[in-house]
């Protein structure tokens, strides 16, 4: 199965930026920008990255080594998503990434990647909460690229229930909202 990663990193960080946090994908965790470690652990599935993004924002274009950008003047988590979908239509499956969420493990996309071959939507399950990222087979292409605004793929998971993967990565919950939640994966061995 042929399975593209498409990372959410279009969006502006408005509560982040609010809390005097600047760009949220360029703070830094240990050194490196936090897209960076998102990226990481993407590439090393072995699987094609993108990354939906501002066509403006040349710092977090600057970041894309070994990934693809799909520019998108987006306007919410929907519209980069159907954005990514439609550019590239080609592949069998989707997972679906957040650029804020470093400290998500490579192990988790292949968990997700790997179930996504018999199963229609995939999402992990850890300590009984649903996490990312989401795996949406090919049938789901025309719901994909009709998303808009900022629902994200709620409406296709609520009328689809995905088929929950149970795992033991903590990152797949973590993602960062405000400067404060800088840290609170850094127990995380993110590996």
């Amino acid at each position: 199965m042929n399975v593209a990663i498409l990372v959410m990193a279009a969006g502006f960080g408005r509560r982040f930026r609010e809390q005097g946090g600047g760009q949220k994908l360029l703070a830094e965790i240990q050194g490196l920008p936090m897209l960076s470690h998102t990226l990481r652990h993407a590439l090393a599935t072995g699987a094609d990255v993108y990354v939906v993004t501002q066509p403006e924002d040349r710092a977090i274009h600057a970041l894309l080594n070994g990934c693809q950008p799909i520019y998108c003047q987006s306007q919410g988590l929907g519209e980069s998503i159907a954005a990514g979908v439609r550019a590239t239509a080609d592949y069998d499956g989707w997972i679906i990434a957040l650029g804020d969420m470093p400290w998500l493990k490579t192990s988790s996309y292949l968990a997700v990647i790997h179930a996504l071959a018999t199963e229609s939507i995939v999402r992990p399950l850890v300590d009984a909460q649903a996490g990312h990222p989401v795996g949406f087979s090919r049938i789901f292409y025309p719901q994909l690229v009709d998303l808009h605004k900022d629902e994200g793929a709620r409406s296709i998971l609520a009328a689809h229930p995905a088929t929950l993967i149970t795992l033991h990565d903590p990152g797949c919950l973590h993602d960062i909202d405000y400067p404060v939640n800088l840290n609170s994966g850094e127990q995380n061995d993110y590996a």
